[in-house]
């Protein structure tokens, strides 16, 4: 600000200077060197304000460096280790020409979740580093071995969850290693973080995304923005997340216990690829980028959300069993009515599942499998 003050004291020097030298007579030598000194003067101007309008520096993710202007796509390599070889994760970063926030945009942290994944190619073609003010780093795939082997909620390697392993371990299993990549690399490196979900190949949801508070009251209220600008028609309020920075288990609760503000989007079911869930993924991001004054525009909210204040997560009680849905996605339903049972192999009945409270259905299991612990249904109440 300084120097832009500086900059128009000067120009009205040069006004002054003008209007004088129209009422003395100055030899050519004299008004040629005022005629030099004016584009010089020009080109420093014009230069000052260039300067001003370029990101501050390169950025490094990975193997990636991108400078101011460019949108370079590439790896961050993960070390092989005791259970498998090195990992590459694909990024794009694009480092636009003026100042602004990172933001970290996260897919494919579960592997059978495809239309994060599809989202986030879709907009790393599209994002401009020339009408971008600040950075953004994509993720494409985040949990590459679950993607490549199509595996639901677990690592094959390690069969560890990849959302319950971070801030990861350098030297830990294949999950962990990768993990600690991501943080170190994204995570640490941006000012706001989207972590991008869906139904999983077994899980019928509708779309929603979670809102985490930490009791921080600026992040909380910069991520209940975020919430609110991503615009999905439900939006869940979370309160008991860990607290503990060293295991921090999610993605979006490592980015808020380092003061980043972080949501989490779910669009999508089933390990299908629905345009609908696509787009919401697209709109939202686009969103979340006029929000922050990263692109021209506003932010378009179709509609006002809802808000999920209490949710429950039930599940299996049992080894193993074969689980039967009654209810779908998106369902209202009663305290006390049954959502679905699970049997054992013979047919026989193990538990039966029923709603806590009057709610709506945010997921519920749609295929046979079940082990102990697994979720079965996810009901929220307004």
């Amino acid at each position: 600000m300084l120097f832009l003050k500086l900059i128009v004291k000067l120009i009205s020097s040069q006004k002054i200077i003008c209007k004088f030298t129209t009422h003395i007579n100055l030899t050519n030598k004299e008004i040629l060197i005022m005629k030099l000194s004016k584009k010089l003067f020009s080109l420093i101007f014009i230069g000052s304000i260039s300067i001003s309008c370029i990101a501050q520096n390169p950025i490094t993710v990975g193997e990636v460096t991108a400078k101011p202007g460019e949108k370079i796509s590439g790896y961050i390599i993960v070390p092989a280790g005791r259970d498998s070889d090195i990992v590459k994760v694909p990024i794009t970063v694009i480092n636009g020409i003026k100042a602004g926030p990172t933001l970290a945009l996260v897919a494919g942290v579960h592997g059978y979740e495809y239309p994060p994944v599809l989202a986030m190619t879709k907009l790393s073609q599209q994002l401009d580093p020339v009408s971008i003010s600040g950075k953004v780093i994509i993720v494409h795939v985040a949990n590459v071995p679950s993607f490549l082997k199509r595996t639901v909620y677990y690592n094959p390697y390690d069969w560890k969850n990849f959302n319950r392993v971070f801030p990861g371990k350098i030297d830990g299993t294949n999950s962990e290693r990768i993990a600690f990549q991501i943080t170190k690399e994204v995570i640490d490196q941006c000012d706001y973080l989207i972590d991008n979900h869906c139904g999983d190949g077994n899980e019928d949801l509708m779309q929603y995304l979670y809102y985490t508070e930490i009791g921080n009251p600026e992040v909380d209220n910069r991520s209940k923005q975020l919430a609110i600008n991503f615009n999905l028609k439900v939006i869940v309020h979370e309160t008991n997340r860990t607290k503990d920075v060293i295991n921090s288990l999610y993605v979006s609760n490592t980015a808020l216990l380092r003061g980043k503000p972080a949501i989490s989007i779910e669009a999508g079911k089933l390990g299908g690829t629905a345009e609908e869930d696509i787009n919401a993924i697209m709109k939202g991001s686009y969103n979340i980028l006029k929000h922050l004054k990263m692109i021209a525009g506003e932010p378009k909210l179709d509609f006002q959300s809802v808000w999920v204040q209490e949710f429950k997560i039930i599940t299996s009680e049992h080894e193993a069993g074969l689980y039967y849905p009654i209810v779908s996605r998106g369902d209202h339903v009663q305290k006390g009515e049954l959502v679905g049972y699970l049997t054992d192999y013979f047919g026989n009945n193990l538990q039966e599942v029923k709603s806590p409270f009057d709610g709506i259905v945010l997921y519920i299991i749609a295929t046979p499998p079940m082990s102990y612990g697994e979720p079965m249904v996810m009901i929220g109440r307004f």
